[in-house]
């Protein structure tokens, strides 16, 4: 039987002067406090991990470690194995019309997902549709806000907005969503392997 998997996502990790710990030292902690399995994925505190712990606890170890040991206080956001599958998987945008908002702005990132901790309230949801988007568009399915804009994630007041609405949350580009997943599938793909 294998302990369940999650993703951790950490906000604001890295930019800036604050917030900063290697990888190296993220992964350490992240064992220490009895997590296996442990991987990181680039700089911006993406660490998918193995826990008995449900999603509450493993948090609640996580947020207490870092503030202890790395003097980092910061929301943690994790998803489950299965319901990050179900994010990367089930994109509400079709591929045509992100390739298509990439093709108009090939400079900058056009597709994000905003990560919450809990699912949004009604107040927050008629709050983030009052934004005039001028042509950024957003789909909120459960915890999660998929987001296709037209410029600059720190231009775009959609995203501003978004971000004021809901400052426990945290955004992780598409590009990074899909190069999770294919790590977290690698992993079992190694582990269906060897059992």
């Amino acid at each position: 039987m294998h302990m369940p998997r999650y993703v951790a996502f950490l906000r604001g990790i890295n930019v800036g002067t604050k917030n900063r710990i290697r990888m190296d030292t993220l992964r350490e902690m992240f064992e220490t406090i009895g997590f296996s399995g442990v991987e990181t994925y680039i700089q911006s505190g993406n660490v998918i991990f193995s826990s008995d712990l449900s999603e509450f606890d493993a948090g609640k170890r996580i947020k207490a470690a870092l503030k202890l040991n790395a003097n980092i206080d910061t929301t943690v956001v994790l998803r489950s194995l299965e319901e990050f599958s179900r994010i990367a998987g089930n994109s509400p945008f079709s591929s045509d019309e992100v390739v298509s908002t990439q093709k108009n702005n090939p400079e900058i990132e056009v597709y994000h997902v905003c990560l919450l901790p809990l699912p949004p309230s009604d107040s927050s949801v008629a709050a983030l549709s009052s934004v005039s988007a001028e042509g950024d568009r957003y789909i909120i399915i459960g915890r999660d806000i998929y987001l296709l804009l037209n410029r600059s994630i720190r231009l775009s007041k959609l995203a501003i907005r978004l971000q004021k609405i809901f400052p426990d949350a945290t955004l992780r580009s598409w590009k990074t969503i899909e190069n999770i997943d294919t790590l977290m599938r690698h992993r079992i793909d190694a582990c269906n392997h060897i059992t």
